[in-house]
């Protein structure tokens, strides 16, 4: 990192977040063990071919409940070594053991990377109090700058007064607010918006939010990698066209990335049926990236699922473009 301090997380944080930042997938040989030379092979793709800003590494896309610690650092270290200079790394190292996230933190400024990100504790911590001394615990052991994952299916949430009380803590720098309440996010927005980066996960969203709600960052998804071929980035060509102030060509792309965003709406569910994993491995895959199958206990796809989803996900244009 190169801020010298925790206290210092937030400014920096809000001067250089910016851009299109992918949420990674790990990608497993066909042994199932960690394949690093796909992940570093993806991580390049993205940076050269796709202009990617910065990586999400080791969360939910990336499947980090399946992996060991060692796979753990090894995976962050791969990333932030392949992004050095080039991109902006935020490693997930959220633990339901607070010695093991103090562990991966301080691996992850280690081998390089910009600041961590943790989801809400799992297990242990339930009211806010509980919820707030996890992250202050944690945060009094690090310099890094710390990134809030709200996302419910950690089976909490925090509430807008509870991330309000959260940035009293000097290194929570940013949050990726993966609430689906655009008032949940519009008061999160009101009370820290001045303090830290606020973040919006839904592609769908990034347009809206960065033209009238100050959203400096799409941190993050894996849409910068299932929606963007090697000659084809829309999503970093509405970006560049939002800096400008070039509205018309915005919503236009906005517009022109809809059939693939149908198809993600469709496939990536979630609840008892739900396979947003083996379904965003397959569209890696079908897009020339190292995926491989998930680890249980994610049940891989069958031979009739593969062929409808490759069906409508070839009704977008998008696998011509693999192929041109």
């Amino acid at each position: 990192m190169e801020y010298k301090s925790a206290s210092e997380a937030k400014a920096y944080c809000k001067a250089h977040m910016k851009g299109v930042w992918a949420a990674l997938t790990t990608p497993f040989t066909p042994s199932g063990e960690l394949d690093e030379e796909g992940l570093r092979r993806n991580v390049r793709r993205c940076i050269d071919d796709l202009k990617i800003d910065g990586f999400f590494c080791n969360g939910l896309m990336g499947e980090f409940w399946s992996l060991n610690p060692q796979e753990r650092k090894r995976a962050q270290h791969i990333v932030c070594e392949e992004s050095r200079g080039k991109a902006q790394t935020i490693p997930h190292t959220a633990h339901i053991n607070i010695s093991e996230a103090v562990e991966l933190t301080h691996h992850a400024e280690e081998v390089g990377g910009d600041y961590v990100i943790m989801i809400n504790p799992v297990y242990g911590a339930h009211d806010d109090d509980e919820i707030f001394l996890y992250f202050q615990a944690i945060a009094k052991q690090t310099e890094m700058g710390i990134a809030l994952f709200n996302q419910p299916k950690s089976g909490t949430t925090l509430s807008p007064a509870l991330v309000e009380r959260l940035t009293d803590i000097p290194n929570i720098c940013c949050i990726k607010n993966a609430v689906n309440s655009m008032d949940h996010m519009q008061e999160v927005r009101r009370r820290v918006g001045d303090k830290i980066v606020v973040c919006d996960p839904n592609d769908e969203n990034m347009l809206v939010g960065m033209a009238h709600f100050g959203m400096q960052v799409h941190m993050s998804s894996p849409c910068p990698f299932l929606y963007q071929v090697p000659g084809y980035t829309p999503m970093k060509d509405m970006y560049d066209a939002i800096q400008k102030g070039d509205m018309v060509k915005a919503w236009k792309i906005h517009y022109e990335l809809e059939p693939l965003r149908q198809v993600r709406k469709k496939y990536f569910t979630t609840g008892p049926n739900g396979r947003t994993t083996a379904y965003l491995k397959e569209w890696s895959k079908l897009l020339g990236m190292a995926a491989g199958e998930p680890r249980p206990p994610i049940v891989a796809l069958t031979d009739k699922e593969r062929k409808q989803f490759q069906e409508d996900l070839a009704k977008t244009g998008i696998l011509d473009k693999v192929k041109a």
